[in-house]
């Protein structure tokens, strides 16, 4: 009987757990944090291991040698000058893409305009492309001697190998390639906005201008927060539109900070310095993107909370 009494009580208990919530949420969320740990977290935890160790150009690790990786990194002029150009180069295309994308998905969405769909799918394809394919297809376009862009306005610029013309290169054609995302996004939040808050502006009165700043930006909100994030992370990662188009030159005038942290590892087969890149790496998109959000996103996603 007691053990007939203890069988039932244990499978009572299981039951009733079973039957928990949160006990079922945390059995759906495992896997995906399972295979978050395998492919981010445990990679993450190894970098930051590996840079305070010196390692043989056969990627044997050797000694441990404390922040001295990291000290050898901030001293090199080539990765502070990659942190300076990714900056801008972040800031620069970033903000390009969001005024670009915002006026041509309202545009998208005036009155005067019919068959939006169409033109929203007729954004995409940039944004379909590898950056490998998309940085082959603009490096022929800026082509100083049989380049389309010279030949069409009429001009004799070295885009590939001139300053500051690499770096204008690089952004021309990461703001083709990513403006559609902006457009995507933003005509989708425009296409979910209820007609009836502008029928009820337009009997009040209201103006374009004000239809914008009490209508149509506060519902835009949320999806800009989301995207600007996105795209903030997205665009540090850049790589491989730049080993395309310039190799990171002249010199190492277009170097980004991915691109210094994979020539540490696999050009100078330096692991610890590549590694320790890598943590500054993290430490700078993490910055920037927790910066990004503290000034805007609060604001924007619960303004009626201030």
């Amino acid at each position: 009987m007691s053990t007939a009494d203890s069988t039932s009580g244990w499978r009572e208990t299981v039951r009733r757990r079973l039957a928990d919530e949160w006990t079922i949420a945390w059995l759906f969320v495992l896997p995906a944090i399972a295979l978050l740990a395998a492919v981010a977290i445990y990679p993450f935890l190894q970098m930051i291991y590996d840079s305070v160790f010196s390692f043989s150009q056969a990627g044997q690790r050797e000694a441990f040698v404390g922040v001295e990786n990291f000290v050898r990194v901030l001293s090199d002029s080539r990765f502070t000058g990659a942190v300076s150009f990714t900056l801008i180069f972040v800031l620069i295309v970033v903000s390009v893409e969001f005024l670009l994308g915002l006026g041509i998905s309202l545009l998208i969405y005036s009155p005067y305009v019919e068959r939006r769909q169409l033109f929203v799918v007729l954004s995409l394809p940039p944004m379909m492309l590898s950056p490998v394919i998309a940085g082959l297809t603009w490096r022929m376009l800026f082509n100083v001697e049989y380049g389309l862009v010279n030949h069409l306005f009429g001009l004799n610029i070295d885009w590939i190998a001139g300053r500051p013309w690499a770096a204008a290169a690089i952004v021309v054609t990461d703001v083709w390639m990513w403006t559609p995302l902006f457009v995507l996004v933003f005509a989708s939040t425009l296409q979910a906005i209820p007609k009836v808050y502008y029928e009820a502006a337009e009997v009040d009165g209201m103006g374009r201008w004000q239809r914008f700043k009490w209508i149509t930006f506060p519902q835009m909100r949320t999806a800009i927060v989301i995207v600007l994030l996105l795209r903030v992370v997205r665009a540090f990662k850049v790589f491989p539109k730049i080993q395309v188009l310039t190799l990171g030159g002249p010199g190492s005038y277009t170097e980004s900070i991915a691109m210094i942290t994979y020539n540490y590892g696999f050009k100078f087969f330096d692991l610890g310095r590549a590694s320790a890149a890598g943590v500054i790496y993290w430490f700078v998109m993490f910055v920037a993107a927790f910066l990004i959000f503290r000034a805007v996103a609060e604001d924007l996603i619960s303004p009626e909370d201030s």
